[in-house]
């Protein structure tokens, strides 16, 4: 990636470093916005990571994405969670054309297909009780809901369309109360980093709120439904509630499965990227058809 000399000079400021020397390079992963490993060679203390809020219909509805992600990772500090740390927020007076967020790196990789996958889902929702172990009283982004209920119907390809109508009904319903906790908001495979067996952090937090952790919760369980299957994600609950998360109410696998699911679900561009098997459609279909039965069946 070819830096502007306003970009190269922003850079050098924020990280003290000198503007000849960095260099940028695009990461995979990300679908939202542009992901840049920014770096001097040869010296890999030298690495952060920069977010490029370019996406301009996300940046229509949202225009504080920068500002949102930075009190996230204030936030995650605060609160002694694993993840990156804020270096600097710009506007477009810094070169690259749209907001950005400049962060520490975080060393590890991601893991979609662990040798050990009872482990892997014991990390992955132990990390998840650690986020939702902090309130953030104090943070100001709360939690909006996704998905949007005008329209709603069962899936042509629904193998029933019956659960799929009382899942409609179950959302126009009112959400359940719950106490407020710290919420990643996008909690999923994709967003966390391993060394072998050990989580090193969590990233991507620029969707970060206050609000029900069944939220987080249910959407790592339809993202793992949807890459591994139902029993993965039935598996992840239980290792949630085992390593000490709350009772996790019905309605937020609905909401997420619909949210996710229609009008079909669809493989996700990164977990081809991260080494992930194509799943064909008919098999994510199959999945989230399945996944929605144990749901209902859980809410009645």
């Amino acid at each position: 990636m070819e830096l502007s000399d306003t970009a190269r000079h922003w850079l050098a400021a924020a990280t003290r470093t000198a503007a000849g020397e960095l260099v940028a390079r695009r990461l995979v992963g990300s679908t939202s916005s542009s992901i840049v490993l920014i770096e001097i060679p040869g010296m890999p203390a030298s690495r952060s990571v920069l977010r490029v809020l370019d996406n301009a219909a996300w940046l229509a509805r949202e225009p504080d994405l920068a500002e949102h992600e930075a009190g996230a990772l204030i936030e995650l500090r605060r609160a002694g969670l694993a993840g990156p740390e804020l270096v600097a927020l710009g506007g477009v007076e810094a070169g690259f054309g749209a907001p950005v967020v400049l962060m520490s790196f975080v060393e590890g990789q991601v893991e979609l297909a662990p040798a050990d996958f009872d482990t892997w889902l014991a990390e992955l929702a132990t990390h998840l009780v650690h986020i939702h172990a902090h309130p953030a009283r104090d943070f100001a982004w709360q939690h909006r809901t996704w998905l949007d209920r005008g329209g709603l119907a069962p899936p042509a390809w629904a193998r029933d369309p019956e659960p799929w109508r009382r899942a409609i009904e179950r959302v126009r319903e009112p959400a359940p109360a719950t106490t407020p906790v710290f919420l990643h908001r996008d909690y999923h495979p994709t967003n966390v980093l391993w060394q072998g067996a050990r989580v090193t952090g969590v990233v991507d937090w620029v969707n970060a709120c206050r609000g029900p952790a069944g939220v987080d919760v249910a959407h790592c369980r339809t993202n793992l439904c949807l890459m591994h299957g139902p029993d993965a994600a039935e598996r992840f609950l239980q290792a949630y509630r085992s390593h000490g998360g709350g009772e996790h109410d019905a309605y937020w696998d609905i909401e997420s499965v619909l949210e996710m699911s229609l009008p079909a679900p669809r493989f996700y561009r990164p977990w081809a990227e991260f080494g992930l098997t194509t799943i064909d459609a008919a098999s994510l279909q199959r999945r989230a058809d399945a996944h929605l039965e144990r749901v209902l069946r859980r809410a009645l």
